[in-house]
């Protein structure tokens, strides 16, 4: 069965995809995709409003605008991850990432803000797209719903990281400046072992 990029999806079972390291490959970087974009969404207001001085009714407003994004993302991604596969769109989002990390690392300035940020959006809408393509494309589809399951635990996972991780930076650093030197080195970490492990499983013989 063909999955996206033009691989050919290895059916198998819940059972044998937790013994490809694909899947290991898969679930840490949606884990890091979700952990990295879900510091920073659930920072955007008060990075708005205390580390760029956008007031507080402006950040309110680009909240909305960067939502665009996250649903944008969704289908940007999703179709880059059927052209280029899921591997690539994977390396893809974590250079951006790491890019808009940096950026707000080193110039917290208004509109280095706004542009950081609807990547950061973006991005964590397009592994809502890019993780269930690869589970498909790897995994194939006679299993799928017990597959994907395991997989969204990263999600799961993730949503729960995120948020404690950039509040505890917040805590301890006094400021949310020291949340985007841990987004950078987690896309870096992520662009690694998606480079290494989010291959396409070797289909056994037939």
């Amino acid at each position: 069965m063909p999955g996206a990029g033009g691989h050919v999806a290895c059916e198998c079972d819940r059972s044998e995809m937790v013994k490809s390291p694909a899947f290991y490959g898969l679930w840490t970087c949606y884990f890091i995709g979700c952990t990295a974009g879900l510091m920073a969404v659930s920072i955007a207001k008060p990075v708005g409003t205390e580390l760029v001085q956008a007031g507080a009714g402006l950040a309110t407003v680009l909240v909305g605008f960067f939502a665009i994004f996250n649903g944008g993302g969704r289908l940007v991604f999703g179709d880059l991850t059927d052209r280029l596969n899921p591997r690539n769109t994977a390396m893809l989002t974590f250079v951006l990432v790491a890019l808009a990390g940096l950026a707000m690392w080193q110039v917290p300035v208004l509109t280095v803000y706004v542009a950081s940020f609807a990547v950061l959006w973006g991005c964590l809408g397009g592994w809502l797209a890019i993780a269930p393509t690869a589970t498909a494309s790897y995994f194939g589809t006679c299993d799928y719903p017990r597959c994907y399951g395991l997989v969204f635990l990263a999600f799961g996972a993730g949503a729960i990281a995120g948020p404690q991780l950039a509040g505890f930076i917040r805590t301890t650093t006094g400021t949310y400046l020291g949340v985007f030197p841990g987004v950078f080195i987690l896309a870096i970490v992520g662009f690694v072992i998606a480079w290494i492990l989010m291959k396409p499983p070797k289909r056994g013989k037939e």
